[in-house]
């Protein structure tokens, strides 16, 4: 038993931080629904109006595009359409020309019109490179940062108007323990790396080793005593 539990000792050195940084990201991430880490439930669907659609081009057609369809971008319709390589194009529907980019005062409007809570915009910033956070988006981008307490961020494509995706600070905590989690400290998206199986081989050796002990240390004796007392 000296054996077992030395060696149970040196791989819970090895082991041990990271088993609870695994049970406390298990935690944080048990304890936030998804639909609030993403942050969907702060976004109001845009306003539907009712506005008059413009003429149709005729350079418009299904012959050009592999996917058509009328989308409202504030005052103003738009067609989203989408190429046969599955590139999405925001096009003019009286020219057939991509429309042009929203200004930042109607990327705050857009922004503040839409958060749920009715949070009052602090900055509105048109981005030159993409943050890590939302990487896998493109450009052109909107950043758009609220008052709220949880530090809502909301990134605006400005050729459809759209919120492209939601960044909070239950996502950030979320996103920390994750990378933890996976022990994926760059693009805390692999999580078939040689560090984490390595881990994950050692915790099960750890509970192995473990479960050598209660043997020696709680059931060999129990069973001892029992059979003793049979005797008697």
């Amino acid at each position: 038993m000296k054996f077992w539990r030395k060696v149970h000792k040196w791989i819970a050195y090895l082991v041990a931080i990271q088993i609870l940084l695994w049970i406390s990201g298990g935690l944080v991430m048990s304890a936030f629904p998804i639909e609030k880490v993403r942050g969907k439930h702060l976004v109001l669907p845009p306003k539907i109006q009712q506005i008059i659609k413009p003429p149709l081009s005729n350079d418009i057609t299904l012959t050009n595009w592999q996917q058509l369809s009328w989308v409202q971008r504030g005052t103003d319709w738009l067609i989203k359409a989408q190429d046969p390589h599955n590139q999405t194009y925001w096009l003019n529907p009286s020219t057939a020309t991509e429309a042009t980019l929203l200004k930042p005062s109607a990327i705050q409007e857009l922004a503040e019109y839409q958060h749920v809570k009715k949070a009052k915009a602090l900055t509105v910033e048109n981005l030159k490179t993409i943050p890590f956070e939302v990487r896998h988006l493109d450009l052109p981008m909107y950043h758009v940062t609220f008052d709220d307490w949880i530090h809502t961020s909301f990134y605006i494509n400005p050729k459809s108007g759209e919120v492209a995706s939601v960044r909070s600070d239950i996502w950030r905590l979320y996103d920390f323990f994750w990378m933890l989690h996976i022990m994926d400290y760059q693009d805390r998206e692999d999580f078939n790396h040689p560090l984490l199986i390595g881990a994950a081989g050692l915790s099960l050796l750890f509970t192995f080793t473990g479960l050598i002990l209660v043997y020696f240390s709680v059931l060999k004796p129990w069973y001892a005593r029992l059979k003793y007392r049979k005797r008697f």
